[in-house]
């Protein structure tokens, strides 16, 4: 697709796109001050609605083949409602990242995407659970046959963001994502393991530090996608600052995932 909000990405598919760990998380720190309140409320917000659906789940839970149907259907319908959500906490930190006013309550402003955010995560929730059963068929201990379900849980942090950003289709925004992971896995893989060693400190605190460490996430996240996809409308800076590649042009509806 041949627009300006479309150069950055496809120069990271192409060439690349750097991130220095160090950096972003001191972005990051620096950029939560004012922040920590609407995105703790909105985070409490998502996580209190997944509980409510999934008390729901064991609630209407049963015994026998019509329960396991219903569990399914009900098990479906959780992941279409918190898709949005999930995304919207993704934006939110985006928007921090360029400077943009974020407000507890924008994690309901993505129902309208609905339809392919729950199809991503259907299809996200497909790929990465194929892979422990692998491991376990292999004889891998329960750690390692986890290992690449996280690695692919984090080649995927792209999805939603693309898609309510970029406007790309569910399939588009998968296959992205992994390219521009594929790009940066090292970095990518480093900044989420020190993010995890942060929540792990953060728990040991009684919770008291996810004052700190749960918007932390959240902004890095924001962050990483500036830098690897670029943000409408957020300056040139945050969108390209060369000229636009020519496989831009290519098509005026297409964009090459």
């Amino acid at each position: 697709m041949n627009e300006p909000r479309f150069a950055r990405l496809q120069r990271s598919l192409e060439q690349g796109f750097e991130l220095a760990p160090k950096a972003v998380l001191q972005e990051a720190w620096g950029r939560i001050y004012g922040a920590k309140l609407p995105i703790l409320l909105a985070a409490i917000g998502v996580v209190g609605c997944w509980l409510l659906l999934n008390q729901l789940l064991v609630l209407t839970g049963g015994e026998g083949e019509e329960s396991v149907w219903s569990a399914s259907l009900l098990g479906l319908a959780i992941s279409m409602v918190m898709a949005p959500m999930s995304g919207g906490l993704d934006m939110m930190g985006i928007h921090r990242a360029v400077d943009r006013p974020i407000r507890p309550s924008q994690i309901f402003d993505y129902f309208r995407y609905l339809l392919p955010l729950a199809l991503a995560s259907l299809l996200m929730g497909l790929i990465t659970s194929l892979f422990l059963p692998l491991g376990q068929s292999l004889g891998l201990p329960p750690m390692l046959a986890m290992l690449p379900t996280l690695v692919l849980s984090v080649a995927l942090m792209f999805t939603f963001p693309l898609i309510l950003e970029k406007g790309l289709n569910p399939l588009q925004a998968i296959l992205t994502s992994l390219r521009l992971f594929a790009r940066q896995w090292m970095a990518l893989l480093l900044l989420h393991m020190l993010l995890v060693l942060c929540f792990m400190a953060a728990v040991m605190t009684f919770g008291i530090g996810l004052i700190w460490v749960a918007p932390l996430y959240i902004v890095v996240k924001g962050i990483i996608y500036r830098e690897a996809c670029g943000v409408e409308g957020a300056g040139p800076a945050a969108i390209t600052d060369e000229p636009q590649p020519t496989s831009l042009n290519q098509s005026k509806d297409h964009f090459d995932a």
